[in-house]
């Protein structure tokens, strides 16, 4: 995200928006987090209940539907790492000396699967 106002004159601040934390705190919910470009400073931002229903309606326009569609794997690919992120989903890692389950050969499934009926 790119945010501007006109006490930056022609500068730009740019924030990475999918690396902010997210916090609810008496009726509020407030992001915090780094602007990385052109200096790395901290923000914080505060959304109460009216706040969002105006982001919703913005994000329920004609306009921004549009976009969403015509971005839409841009958009998922969003949403999944946003989960990910925020509910603790790593990806599976073998052990050290294992072998990935899609490299091992059908008779290792197998066999560590007890005796054969």
């Amino acid at each position: 995200m790119r945010f501007w106002s006109k006490g930056l004159g022609e500068r730009e601040l740019v924030i990475d928006l999918s690396r902010g934390n997210l916090t609810r705190e008496e009726g509020k919910v407030c992001m915090r987090g780094i602007i990385v470009e052109p200096v790395a400073w901290n923000y914080e931002v505060t959304l109460f209940p009216e706040d969002v229903r105006g982001i919703l309606r913005v994000m329920l326009s004609p306009q921004a539907l549009l976009y969403f569609f015509k971005n839409i794997p841009g958009v998922v690919t969003f949403f999944v790492r946003l989960v990910k992120r925020d509910y603790g989903f790593k990806p599976a890692e073998a052990k050290p000396g294992e072998k990935k389950p899609e490299e091992k050969k059908p008779a290792e499934a197998k066999a560590g699967h007890g005796a054969a009926s």
